[in-house]
């Protein structure tokens, strides 16, 4: 008699051993998968950061050249403020994914999942690519979506660390993850006093949970993108950083070392303005910030511009320039529109700041007047040299006249 004949097999499927390693395979089949498989990437709609995303070719790749996008077997974060078309991208690498043939998996925490919009993005990617023999097959994309929502984040756990044949199909190509993020940060707020752990309460505090969750979370997300060989998004929220001498930023809204170590590729979304044809018009902007775990060398490599619309995101072109680096150096006033008083002279403007000594120091103008030490100091030491001779005469002469 074996364990499932006593004890029955589990419903819950709580116990998947598919999901335990990752799947051992030798190093000749895993590059004669990476060369034959056909699409490696999900396209975002944008070609531009579709290019951007392909990073750089192997030596030995084939000659074909490979569509970009974002990258299966990875974690993709998209983040950004509201209103910048986070979920207009997810929707547009998923009708992607579908109409490549892929399954998708959307899990929504605190958002609905807008189906209409998914149904309308795919069909006019179905009528950009042409499938006017598929027509039969067109209703077939509600197969190939799987809808989830998790409320809980212990709901959210459970269905990312033990994914079953029901909630992830065998040809799963693109998991996202929308307002995980929300979820994390309502159940695990982030604390900054570290004294909030009760010395009664033997538990974990409230920061190592969660750290411990979040560490969990990302090797869950990673380890079902290279087991079911698909891409994995998370669309994340932002949040407000002050930062000393800098002032405010925005961050993204989970900024964990654990977290940033599971990302392999990372995009922002915010709003700018372009030039267009001479004109400063506003759009929509999605930069790369970390490609293949590398981060970006200026914080923000291959911008694309884009404008979401009812079929899908679109592409805007936009004039590349130049911004001139314009250093902080004071002028003088005559180098200005400013008009000179004819009271003052005319070395008046520049107030002697040019003239230094050899050790760097600026010298103290004589024009200069005001209560400092300095200069009150070189004033009396003055006045009393000046004042000693009159004294001296002063003197006798009133000696003089007393004589008298």
């Amino acid at each position: 008699m074996d364990y499932h004949s006593i004890h029955g097999y589990d419903v819950s499927s709580f116990a998947v051993s598919e999901t335990h390693r990752l799947p051992t395979v030798s190093a000749s089949q895993a590059l004669n998968d990476l060369q034959s498989t056909p699409a490696r990437s999900i396209s975002t709609g944008l070609q531009s950061l579709d290019d951007a995303l392909l990073g750089q070719l192997p030596s030995g790749s084939p000659g074909s050249s490979p569509s970009g996008g974002v990258k299966r077997g990875q974690v993709t974060e998209v983040w950004g403020p509201p209103g910048t078309g986070r979920t207009a991208l997810g929707v547009q690498l998923a009708a992607s994914a579908i109409c490549d043939g892929g399954a998708v998996v959307w899990v929504d925490c605190f958002q609905p999942f807008p189906l209409g919009r998914l149904n309308k993005v795919i069909a006019s990617v179905r009528s950009s690519r042409k499938f006017d023999k598929l027509d039969s097959s067109q209703d077939d994309h509600s197969r190939k979506l799987l809808h989830h929502s998790c409320l809980t984040l212990p709901h959210l756990m459970a269905l990312v660390s033990r994914p079953t044949k029901d909630s992830f199909s065998a040809d799963v190509s693109l998991v996202v993850i929308s307002m995980a993020s929300a979820l994390l940060n309502s159940t695990l707020p982030k604390t900054h006093d570290g004294k909030t752990h009760a010395r009664g309460n033997k538990g974990l505090s409230m920061p190592a949970k969660r750290l411990q969750v979040l560490q969990f979370m990302m090797n869950s997300l990673q380890k079902l993108a290279a087991t079911r060989n698909c891409a994995v998004v998370l669309l994340s929220q932002c949040a407000t950083k002050m930062q000393v001498e800098k002032g405010a930023a925005l961050v993204p809204a989970v900024n964990a070392t654990v977290w940033e170590q599971g990302v392999s590729t990372r995009l922002v979304l915010h709003r700018d303005w372009i030039w267009q044809k001479d004109a400063l018009i506003g759009s929509l902007v999605a930069g790369i910030q970390k490609l293949d775990g590398k981060p970006a060398a200026d914080r923000l490599e291959q911008v694309s511009a884009f404008t979401v619309e009812a079929d899908g995101i679109s592409e805007v072109p936009y004039d590349a320039i130049g911004i001139e680096n314009v250093g902080h150096l004071k002028r003088k006033l005559e180098q200005t529109d400013l008009e000179i008083p004819a009271s003052d002279e005319e070395d008046d403007d520049d107030y002697d700041f040019a003239n230094e000594d050899e050790h760097g120091t600026a010298l103290f103008s004589r024009k200069w007047q005001g209560s400092e030490d300095i200069l009150l100091g070189r004033e009396l030491a003055q006045s009393d040299e000046e004042l000693e001779p009159e004294e001296e005469d002063a003197t006798p002469q009133s000696d003089g006249e007393a004589d008298a």
